[in-house]
C-alpha cells in the first residue's frame, strides 16, 4: 500500500517506480501530496490508469518554487528517461534551452531536431554548433512562462553579434528591465557573461551557489562604496530567494484542466460512436 500522508504539501518532483524499482514517470508539483494523490482519487484515461496500476513506490524532491521543479523535472527526465515521459513522443520534438556561443550569447528555445543545425537566424560569424544545451522540457508554456519570470531576475540579451553597440536607441526591453542594453553598449561583456554564468548554473539547478556568490560580491562592492551596485545585487538575490511563480503555477492548473476537458470530451465521442 502506498502511503500519501508522507508527502509535502510543497513544490517538488516525483517519480512514480515499479516493483522493479525502475523509474516509470516523472512529473512537477505545485504541492506534491495535492498533485500525486490526483493519481489516485481521479479518473483517468486508459495510458494513466494503466501507469497507476503499475506504481510499487514514490520518490520526491522537494523544490523551493514551481520553477526549480520544472528544472529539475528536465534534468531528470534526461537522465532517466522514464518510459512513461517518452512512450509515444519524438526526442525532437521537445523542446530545450540553448546558449548560443556568440560574443553576447542570447538564450533561445529549440526543438530537438534542431539542436545539430542552426536555423536562419542564428547565423553569425561567431556562432558554433552545439552551444550550451539544457533540457528537454515536456511543456512549452511551461517553459516559456519559465523564461518570463528568469529574464526578470537575469536581464539576458536577444540581439545577435552584428546588431551589440549598434543601435542608436535602447530596445523596448531595456526601457522595462529585461535587457541589460548591450544593444546600445549599456553593458560590456565580461558583466554579460557573469549574468550568463548565473543563468547556466539556475539552469543545472545550483540556485544557492549563485546566491552565496552574489551575497560576496554584494559584501565587496559595499566595502568600495559602489551602493548602486550593492542595491541591484540585493534585489537579485531577493528575488532568487522568493521567486513570484504565481503565473507558472496557474499556468500548470490551466494546462491540467484542459488535459482534464480533452480525455471527458474523448470518452463522451466514444460513447457517441458506441450508440451509433
Amino acid at each position: 500500500m502506498i502511503s500519501l500522508k508522507k508527502l509535502p504539501e510543497t513544490p517538488g518532483v516525483y517519480l512514480f517506480k515499479n516493483a522493479k524499482n525502475e523509474i516509470l514517470y516523472i512529473g512537477k508539483a505545485a504541492n506534491l501530496k495535492r498533485r500525486v494523490s490526483s493519481y489516485f482519487q481521479k479518473t483517468h484515461d486508459a495510458r494513466i490508469t494503466q501507469l497507476v496500476a503499475k506504481i510499487s513506490g514514490i520518490n520526491f524532491q522537494k523544490t523551493d518554487s514551481v520553477l526549480e521543479a520544472l528544472i529539475l523535472e528536465s534534468q531528470l527526465i534526461k537522465k532517466h528517461e522514464p518510459p512513461y515521459n517518452m512512450k509515444g513522443k519524438d526526442d525532437k520534438s521537445f523542446l530545450y534551452v540553448e546558449f548560443t556561443k556568440e560574443k553576447f550569447p542570447r538564450l533561445l528555445l529549440v526543438r530537438g531536431k534542431n539542436i545539430t543545425s542552426p536555423s536562419s537566424n542564428q547565423k553569425t560569424k561567431n556562432y558554433k554548433l552545439k552551444p550550451s544545451i539544457y533540457g528537454p522540457f515536456i511543456s512549452g508554456s511551461n517553459l516559456r512562462e519559465a523564461l518570463r519570470i528568469l529574464r526578470k531576475i537575469f536581464p539576458w540579451n536577444l540581439h545577435p553579434d552584428e546588431k551589440i553597440g549598434k543601435m542608436t536607441r535602447p530596445c523596448f526591453d531595456f526601457e522595462i528591465g529585461l535587457c541589460p542594453g548591450a544593444c546600445v553598449g549599456k553593458i560590456n561583456r565580461r558583466d554579460y557573461l557573469k549574468t550568463v554564468r548565473q543563468l547556466r548554473l539556475f539552469f543545472e539547478n545550483k540556485k544557492q551557489k549563485i546566491v552565496k556568490e552574489s551575497e560576496k560580491e554584494m559584501k565587496i562592492v559595499s566595502k568600495s562604496l559602489d551602493f548602486e551596485r550593492a542595491l541591484k545585487i540585493r534585489k537579485q538575490i531577493f528575488a532568487l530567494k522568493h521567486i513570484q511563480d504565481s503565473t507558472l503555477v496557474n499556468a500548470s492548473n490551466v494546462q491540467n484542466s484542459i488535459r482534464q476537458l480533452a480525455d471527458k470530451i474523448k470518452k463522451f465521442n466514444k460513447k457517441i460512436t458506441f450508440y451509433f
